[in-house]
């Protein structure tokens, strides 16, 4: 994308000021130029190339695959230096323009302290098109940590936003203890200071804000050890630095959608259940039979920036990885279709915003819910032009009417590809109709996580901000007798019986009969009782880790169609609505499917877990079935070009 424009010069006065004007015009176009073109082109990089783009590309060439990953790795990693995610031994970012030209933005860019980077992944584009936002490594003294970047389009102005001298760093002990000995600990200092990862960044609110996804809140989660990640709010000079979801696994991939709301990918791994007598929640146990499963699966939130606000964007019933939204008013993410737990083969799939077809908390352990009837996923392809079956990932929107794309023949690595947006079926595009073309693969890296560069239409004109509470915090008191007098927020559940979901794709049985997902009964839940899901600790010097517990925090009565109250805000939380005879309320809705299959829910909000901002309001919309909803987002919204 080189920065040569169009200058015009009207009708006007002749003579000395049209030869000073002109001038004057060729001096700005020459300085726009070397102004706002890409670093010098690599030659070497140019046999790679194997058709132009319609606009600029920028992605990630690897050593290794790791940018098509979900989860964090497995492993405690409690000796130095620690349990690193995501990382690769090697990464470059790079930049492919619409004149078929290459360019490596990082590496061997020096930072201003001389240092440069080895690895990156999960670049992202400003509004304006001018700038990129992404994840990098350097090696000692960081740790080979990933902590977030920024370099203009032109490949200028390389600098650090995370991880400087003034970020304060996790929040908590990390699980990293001991140096190469086994025997030496790790200052607590610098383990708060060293030992976690950003990733996954995107800009909000004209580059001034940016959200990211970090191990900041350190834990490795219920029942494994994998370490947790949380989306982040930060302005960009590193102030303000807060966390705006509480997942105690995974949260992934956000993109700043049209809306102005954020989207991510949330694994919903809570192992939460309703006990088998319907009277409480618990952990599931080994052998200990409940009323319900524990939850495994990727679906799609969002969240308002201010994070008072949050819902399901889409909740298919395979995972939803990186989800995007297209120009034709869709969503696109990758996905697997065999083992909604693992990462390959994968995929790459559309479907329309607000599709439901997953309840993974709610629905009890011995009813699946009916056969839906318009919850469809349309397929992108899964083959070359040539037939040779590849693997996709990682897309994206592309100007006007196409998605690029990573994509991996067998035993090959990823190249990046481009096509149309119309796939309308829901077996494999054809290759042909959607005109699939490679447009670059380096035959010794993974090049993945392409992003197309160009202007969005977001008028943000400032974040917005989530109502705060007004007066002193009163002190609580929990269920258990206990004073509470710690940081602290309200929480507000209304519109309990509103079907407020009756549109959306996925509440129509194949035998046309809906909504799937309707709302309990007027008047079935009595109150609320909202839990606690602590964290793990690693401030023990004898114990490695003191699992998190569940505990049961407040009860909220139910008034009407409204419930509300105040609740600590030092912990994730967990609700469930409750029957006047103390059970978990549950019920069954009337739309049947070809085989009279019903669906039953029970009022459990636990397909994630919450976050109360302290001091902060927070509303949500009760018990609705499959806990999904698009209020605040209007599914109309889609990508926009400026």
């Amino acid at each position: 994308m080189r920065g040569t424009r169009d200058f015009r010069i009207g009708h006007g006065r002749a003579g000395a000021w049209v030869c000073l004007g002109v001038v004057g015009l060729l001096i700005v176009g020459i300085i726009g130029y070397f102004v706002l073109r890409p670093a010098k082109s690599d030659p070497r990089l140019k046999a790679f190339v194997h058709a132009r783009p319609p606009v600029p590309i920028v992605f990630t060439s690897r050593s290794e695959a790791q940018s098509v990953v979900a989860a964090a790795p497995e492993g405690e990693g409690y000796n130095f230096p620690g349990q690193r995610l995501w990382a690769a031994h090697e990464g470059r970012l790079r930049l492919l323009d619409s004149n078929g030209e290459v360019h490596e933005l990082t590496w061997g860019q020096p930072l201003p302290d001389g240092s440069t980077l080895i690895d990156v992944m999960s670049p992202s584009v400003s509004s304006d098109g001018r700038r990129i936002i992404f994840a990098g490594r350097k090696g000692s003294p960081d740790h080979g940590r990933f902590r977030i970047y920024e370099i203009g389009i032109d490949g200028r102005g390389l600098r650090q936003l995370t991880g400087g001298p003034n970020d304060t760093g996790c929040v908590a002990l990390p699980p990293m203890r001991f140096r190469d000995d086994g025997k030496t600990q790790l200052p607590d200092d610098e383990r708060k200071r060293t030992d976690y990862d950003d990733v996954d960044p995107i800009y909000l609110h004209f580059g001034n804000q940016i959200a990211f996804v970090s191990s900041r809140t350190p834990d490795l989660g219920r029942g494994h050890a994998r370490r947790s990640t949380n989306l982040w709010m930060m302005n960009i000079d590193g102030s303000d630095c807060r966390p705006a979801t509480a997942n105690r696994f995974n949260d992934r991939w956000p993109f700043l959608l049209t809306s102005k709301l954020v989207a991510f990918s949330v694994w919903s791994r809570n192992p939460e259940v309703v006990t088998a007598d319907e009277r409480d929640v618990r952990p599931s146990e080994p052998g200990v039979s409940a009323a319900t499963r524990p939850a495994d699966a990727w679906f799609a939130a969002f969240i308002q920036p201010a994070g008072s606000h949050f819902g399901g964007l889409i909740k298919p019933h395979v995972p939803a990885w990186r989800v995007r939204p297209l120009f034709n008013g869709r969503l696109v993410f990758m996905t697997s279709f065999q083992d909604p737990s693992a990462n390959g083969p994968l995929g790459v799939v559309q479907v329309e915003p607000g599709m439901i077809d997953n309840a993974p908390s709610s629905c009890p352990s011995d009813r699946p819910l009916p056969t839906p009837g318009d919850a469809k996923l349309f397929r992108g392809p899964a083959r070359n032009r040539n037939g040779e079956a590849i693997e996709f990932a990682t897309p994206s929107p592309c100007p006007d009417a196409h998605v690029v794309l990573a994509g991996a023949p067998a035993k090959r690595g990823y190249g990046i590809y481009l096509c149309s947006d119309q796939w309308n079926s829901e077996s494999p595009a054809d290759p042909e109709a959607i005109e699939l073309s490679l447009i670059f693969d380096d035959p010794d890296l993974h090049d993945c996580e392409p992003v197309a560069v160009y202007p969005r239409d977001i008028a943000i004109h400032e974040l917005i901000r989530g109502q705060e509470v007004q007066g002193a915090v009163p002190t609580l008191t929990l269920a258990d007798g206990r004073k509470y007098t710690g940081p602290a927020g309200q929480v507000f559940a209304s519109a309990l019986y509103t079907n407020q979901h009756a549109d959306l794709p996925g509440q129509r049985t194949d035998a046309g009969q809906g909504p799937i997902f309707a709302p309990p009964p007027e008047g079935a839940i009595d109150h609320f009782r909202i839990y606690a899901s602590r964290r793990d600790r690693f401030d023990d010097p004898h114990v490695l880790r003191i699992p998190g517990e569940w505990e049961l925090l407040v009860k909220m009565p139910v008034h009407g169609e409204l419930a509300g109250g105040w609740v600590p805000a030092d912990v994730p939380t967990v609700l469930a609505g409750f029957t006047r005879d103390g059970k978990v309320a549950r019920w069954t809705t009337p739309a049947q499917d070809a085989s009279g299959n019903r669906a039953t829910f029970y009022a459990l909000a636990g397909d994630h877990y919450s976050l109360t901002r302290p001091g902060g309001k927070h509303s949500c919309t009760g018990c609705h079935a499959g806990h999904s909803g698009l209020a605040g987002y209007d599914h109309k919204h889609h990508e926009r070009r400026r």
